[in-house]
């Protein structure tokens, strides 16, 4: 396949993710932006085994289940259920143990950096020149690593110490 083809068909995935970000949510979200990024991997990263595949995005639904109760408000019932979320995550990490954990946290954060990059772009007529910056920012998202994202917050959280 040539350059243009991936090209191409990178274009063709981030199109499908916009239209089922925008439309009225009864496509599967996750998947088209999944595919979207699919279509731009290399496939460098590290191979992960079945099970611990397994392990990774049970701990990257955990994560995301705690993220979604641990708001404000919601009374006794939710903070219950965030600290029984809290206690599966934690025996999760136990069993797969900090590598898996710190895939499993940048999984979580790829994708929802991924979701703000595609909504960003839904509200635009999705232009030559948008899309290409859309896939050049899904580019660099994709070759993110953890270590990066932990630079990434410390810098923030010397700024906010800072400022």
């Amino acid at each position: 396949m040539s350059e243009d083809d991936d090209a191409t068909a990178a274009e063709a995935s981030l199109r499908k993710a916009v239209e089922q970000l925008s439309g009225d949510g009864a496509g599967d979200d996750a998947q088209a932006a999944q595919e979207a990024v699919q279509a731009l991997h290399d496939g460098s990263g590290q191979e992960w085994t079945p099970e611990q595949e397994r392990q990774i995005r049970a701990m990257v639904e955990q994560i995301r289940k705690v993220r979604d109760l641990n708001r404000p408000g919601g009374g006794w019932w939710r903070r219950r259920r965030e600290w029984r979320a809290r206690g599966r995550l934690v025996d999760l990490m136990m069993d797969g143990g900090p590598e898996l954990l710190n895939e499993a946290e940048l999984r979580h954060w790829k994708s929802h950096a991924m979701v703000e990059l595609l909504l960003e772009f839904t509200g635009s007529a999705m232009k030559k020149d948008d899309t290409v910056e859309a896939l050049a920012r899904m580019e660099t998202l994709n070759a993110a690593t953890y270590e990066g994202l932990q630079q990434a917050r410390q810098k923030l959280a010397e700024r906010k110490a800072a400022g």
